[in-house]
């Protein structure tokens, strides 16, 4: 039989339990209330300003800040391969406040070329992709080439001549610099590679003849320079003609050598595996609708980027694994080692 006091006890107890579910709740919440709480959220960029990943994240920054009621902040952190910002965002706090915005270089490829890149490509995931860009190989304008079989012969007598033509990429490793190590293998013709901090720069110096080739994305500056003239194109590397250069033919079909020779750039918003999944689903659902913005879609489609209907988490978790296993294979293919 209970008595007054052993009912006053149990009560007791049970509000302290109470309690303790409580506070261990609100432990649990507070990584992800204190980024809603008035902290600002930061784009790491990790490519220099001008980039087309840059470029990008400035035109989500508007809407996305708007949709998730807080300041994002963008911070360009360029240098290894990317691998500073990444870095940097792996080593802030899993609470949905520091993102990466990046191409399939910075989180998949560059670590596999570079040996301080401590990181893997597993321990990040996306919460949305803008779409897909094609690169166009291009050239100096005073190349006394228009085509991609004159540029070719070109190729040939300068390395018989023992001064094999430059191509300018953004890092060992990069998406540039397989690509032209995968075209000059294919199509049996030596290049001397030099690195640049950013596709800026080598646009740059391709347009001041200080270099021969790159393939450059079709976002940022590149476009520009491409449709006035000012860097010429031999090819584009996706399975079809870029709508907004329909004259620039497919490497695929201008030589039997690079049949199968499609690549083409994404960029996506990712952010730590680890993050808390009501975080996740937040940035997702504010992703959607900066992607959905019609002022963002044809911002996209004027910098080449054809935007798609943005995908589930599931789907998202699906596409970045096998874009993993997609670019690893090729890195294999190329030879690529750590450096």
């Amino acid at each position: 039989m209970s008595t007054p006091f052993a009912s006053v006890q149990t009560q007791q107890a049970r509000l302290s339990r109470r309690a303790c579910l409580v506070a261990a709740a609100a432990g649990m919440a507070a990584p992800w209330g204190r980024a809603q709480s008035g902290r600002h959220v930061t784009f790491i960029v990790p490519q220099p300003a001008g980039n087309p990943s840059d470029v990008f994240a400035r035109k989500l920054q508007t809407v996305m800040q708007r949709e998730l009621g807080q300041t994002i902040v963008i911070e360009n952190l360029p240098g290894a391969g990317g691998s500073i910002g990444v870095q940097r965002m792996l080593n802030a706090p899993a609470d949905g406040a520091t993102l990466v915005v990046a191409s399939q270089t910075e989180p998949i490829l560059t670590p596999l070329s570079l040996a301080s890149a401590r990181y893997k490509p597993e321990q990040m995931r996306a919460i949305g992709t803008l779409g897909r860009t094609s690169y166009v190989l291009a050239g100096r304008t005073d190349m006394p080439a228009t085509t991609h079989a004159q540029l070719l012969d070109i190729a040939r007598q300068a390395a018989a001549a023992g001064k094999p033509l430059t191509f300018g990429h953004i890092g060992q490793g990069s998406m540039i610099h397989l690509m032209g190590t995968q075209w000059a293998r294919l199509c049996g013709v030596p290049l001397v590679h030099v690195p640049y901090r950013g596709v800026p720069p080598v646009v740059q110096d391709l347009m001041g003849n200080q270099i021969d080739l790159s393939f450059v994305p079709l976002g940022g500056a590149s476009l520009n320079m491409l449709e006035t003239g000012k860097l010429r194109a031999f090819g584009s590397t996706a399975a079809n003609a870029p709508a907004l250069l329909p004259h620039v033919a497919p490497l695929s079909q201008q030589s039997a050598a690079l049949k199968g020779f499609e690549y083409t750039a994404w960029g996506a918003l990712l952010v730590a595996r680890n993050t808390p999944d009501a975080a996740v689903r937040r940035l997702h659902q504010a992703f959607g609708v900066a992607l959905r913005d019609t002022e963002v879609q044809s911002f996209l489609r004027a910098n080449g980027t054809e935007p798609q209907e943005p995908l589930s988490l599931a789907a998202l978790d699906h596409f970045y694994q096998s874009e993993i296993q997609i670019h690893q294979a090729l890195a294999r293919t190329v030879g690529v080692v750590p450096e």
